[in-house]
């Protein structure tokens, strides 16, 4: 095969698993939107409270976990460090871990001033078990195929 050919091919596979991952992605965001929409209870006008905030603190809590990745676990899984780089790594560990409690706070009481407690409650719940049935899905999918996660 020609080398012209093989990167063909590979650019192939990237583009078809990258847009296996989008489609996979789309998907999973709209079964959270119908399940948390049905769990909470949200009437059409706390939709239009509720997805807006919620989207905006997911953003956010995702950049922190990408924060996290890059300036923290990446770092200690590098290994190598002496004692001074150890005390900067876990300096920036706790740093982010006070960020995300901050958010975490922060969106907990915007949210609880625009809808009732109880419905912030219910989102608890509809976190916890959207998770678990995406983690039960996603082994039963596994084990289906032969131990391998389905693209």
């Amino acid at each position: 095969m020609s080398k012209q050919l093989i990167t063909v091919i590979t650019i192939l596979f990237c583009a078809f698993g990258s847009i296996q991952a989008q489609q996979s992605s789309e998907k999973i965001k709209a079964l959270k939107i119908a399940f948390f929409t049905e769990r909470i209870g949200l009437s059409s006008e706390e939709a239009e409270i509720f997805w807006p905030l919620y989207n905006d603190y997911q953003e956010r809590r995702q950049q922190l976990m990408q924060q996290e990745k890059r300036d923290v676990r990446d770092k200690i899984g590098a290994g190598g460090y002496s004692e001074s780089q150890a005390n900067t790594i876990l300096k920036r560990y706790l740093e982010l871990e006070e960020q995300q409690e901050e958010l975490d706070k922060t969106f907990y009481q915007t949210l609880s001033e625009r809808m009732s407690a109880t419905k912030v409650l219910k989102l608890f719940q509809a976190e916890h078990e959207f998770r678990r049935r995406m983690l039960r899905e996603y082994r039963n999918r596994r084990g289906q195929n032969g131990g391998h996660p389905i693209p």
